[in-house]
């Protein structure tokens, strides 16, 4: 997160503005009521509020990198106060040495500088404090902003992809594949035929109903995971063999609607396609340090051409996962000895 003044040419200028105002402040209360000699009063304002204007801007990163946790409360105000008794510090040895360099020749301000450490440390305190505030509140704003922004791009993203597989499912080609498997065998076996209407109805009705959706159970998603496979598995005959599995642990678990199909769809597209022998997809999924590791494999020919693909599908799920997880959700790929896996790792807790 970039620090909020100077990474913004406005919020520098406001925030220059507001120690020039504090300096011309002090220098007028310092020539009222100490009547010390102008260049005085205006170097003593200027300098002072130069350096804490410098040391202000520096403690951003203690604000940045020291986030208050109620469950921590006593450590990170624990870590605050040494942080800012640090700055302070800094500044008053600074401010004060300088300020003696300068005029500790007058006794008159010399007396006066040595009984005012106190009181400039106290102002030291209350104007940290109120910086480390104003830091606070910019770090919450921005991470509702992010979070909002985050929820409209996963939002985006699940559209995005729910209309992607639309049009892979919803498309000539696996259209007139389904209907001219289910017209095949309408005469040679009429009960598959109405069976595999049946499914390729669920598996549309499914795509539909769960537009709006964000999560369902990993049991539902692999229903209709079921059916999809199926369709395919009529088209494919012996070519395509496929095994889901899960726990009932795992089942109950909730994850993003239609998370498994494009990894289903780039296992068929670059496996079964492209094979000559018959070719295994296997799903499993098992928790562990409370994470669901979802794990899909598929052989492949590696002495077969392979299709050049967009590569879209793996990273719109990588994206949908990222966001939905708020990071702590990740993919991972590997291909080896003829067996391309695809492995999810997605936090259990997280709920619809």
């Amino acid at each position: 997160m970039a620090h909020p003044f100077t990474s913004q040419r406005r919020a520098l200028i406001i925030y220059s503005i507001f120690w020039l105002f504090a300096a011309a402040g002090n220098a007028l209360m310092l020539r009222l009521n100490r009547a010390f000699p102008i260049s005085v009063s205006i170097s003593e304002a200027v300098l002072q509020n130069f350096l804490f204007a410098l040391l202000g801007l520096i403690a951003w990163y203690p604000a940045r990198y020291i986030p208050f946790r109620r469950e921590a409360w006593f450590y990170s105000i624990l870590a605050h106060v040494m942080a800012g008794i640090v700055i302070i510090a800094l500044w008053l040895i600074l401010t004060v040495g300088i300020l003696r360099a300068l005029f500790g020749s007058d006794e008159i301000y010399n007396s006066y500088l040595s009984s005012s450490v106190f009181w400039r440390g106290f102002i030291g305190v209350m104007v940290y404090l109120m910086i480390v505030l104003i830091y606070y509140l910019v770090s919450y704003a921005r991470s509702l902003r992010e979070r909002a922004q985050a929820e409209e791009k996963l939002k985006t993203l699940v559209k995005e992809s729910e209309l992607n597989m639309l049009k892979a499912q919803i498309n000539p080609h696996f259209l007139f594949n389904s209907l001219n498997s289910i017209s095949s065998l309408i005469i040679s076996n009429p009960e598959e035929a109405r069976e595999m209407i049946i499914r390729l109805s669920d598996f549309l009705r499914y795509s539909l109903k769960h537009r709006e959706n964000e999560f369902v159970t990993l049991e539902e998603e692999m229903v209709r995971m079921k059916d999809y496979l199926s369709i395919e598995k009529v088209r494919f005959g012996e070519k395509l063999n496929y095994n889901l599995n899960a726990s009932e642990e795992c089942r109950q678990v909730q994850v993003p609607t239609m998370i498994l199909q494009p990894l289903i769809e780039n296992a068929i597209k670059h496996g079964v396609y492209e094979s000559l022998a018959p070719v295994s997809i296997t799903f499993s999924c098992a928790i562990r340090n409370a994470y669901l590791q979802l794990e899909l494999k598929n052989d492949f020919d590696p002495n077969q051409p392979s299709r050049r693909g967009t590569g879209v599908g793996l990273q719109n799920v990588s994206e949908r996962i990222r966001l939905a997880y708020d990071g702590r959700a990740s993919l991972a790929k590997t291909s080896e000895q003829g067996v391309f896996k695809v492995t999810l790792y997605i936090p259990v807790e997280k709920n619809a």
